[in-house]
């Protein structure tokens, strides 16, 4: 298995069980040497929850349209987002759920995602969780409840997620295999991943580059 990070919190899981897995391919993932189309063929595409900065209607229709038979699952949110502003369709999965693509199982988990500076309605976010191995949790702030995963991607900017102390204390507790730190490299959140790296000393964690890839066994 191979994982790609891509700004902000997007990641592709290649190779996994002969599935191509992308999760929140925001426009931060696109500029003049990538576009929608350069992710090729996807199977899976997971969408954590309705903001611009993880859900971009435009890119998604491009990428549904290169993938006819591509499966979404997100929240109800972002089901009627996708409706209308790209008429696109999506499965909802909602915390505690499960559904098996193929050979692979599919869980939804709560995330709750931190207040927002403008004052607006925070959004609704669906944390996933694929097959007991792998856990996204999307935006959040600190959740008690933990999971016992080998591979968990944490969010650290803090204001609308944890903080780098938090996000540590966080991965600590669900003591995976590896932790890759994400979320920390929006314009409107900056913050230096090294304090988050710093925090997790004696831990197996890898910040990986955009673009840049880990093989995993």
């Amino acid at each position: 298995m191979k994982t790609i990070k891509y700004p902000q919190s997007a990641i592709l899981i290649e190779d996994y069980k002969n599935k191509r897995i992308l999760i929140d391919p925001r426009s931060y993932c696109y500029d003049e040497n990538f576009t929608a189309n350069d992710w090729g063929k996807i199977d899976i595409l997971l969408i954590t929850h309705i903001l611009s900065d993880h859900c971009f209607p435009e890119a998604i229709k491009i990428i549904k349209q290169n993938n006819p038979y591509l499966i979404i699952l997100s929240n109800t949110e972002v089901k009627e987002k996708l409706k209308n502003e790209a008429d696109i369709d999506c499965e909802i999965i909602k915390p505690g759920e499960e559904k098996q693509i193929d050979d692979i199982r599919m869980r939804g988990v709560k995330s709750i995602h931190g207040d927002l500076p403008s004052g607006k309605p925070k959004p609704d976010v669906i944390g996933f969780l694929i097959d007991d191995k792998i856990y996204h949790p999307g935006d959040t702030i600190y959740l008690e409840e933990k999971l016992k995963v080998e591979i968990v991607f944490v969010p650290i900017c803090g204001t609308v997620v944890m903080n780098p102390k938090e996000a540590a204390k966080f991965a600590k507790e669900i003591n995976p295999k590896l932790t890759i730190p994400i979320h920390y490299d929006s314009p409107n959140y900056p913050i230096d991943v090294n304090d988050f790296i710093r925090e997790m000393k004696g831990y197996n964690i890898k910040a990986l580059e955009n673009g840049k890839n880990i093989e995993i066994d």
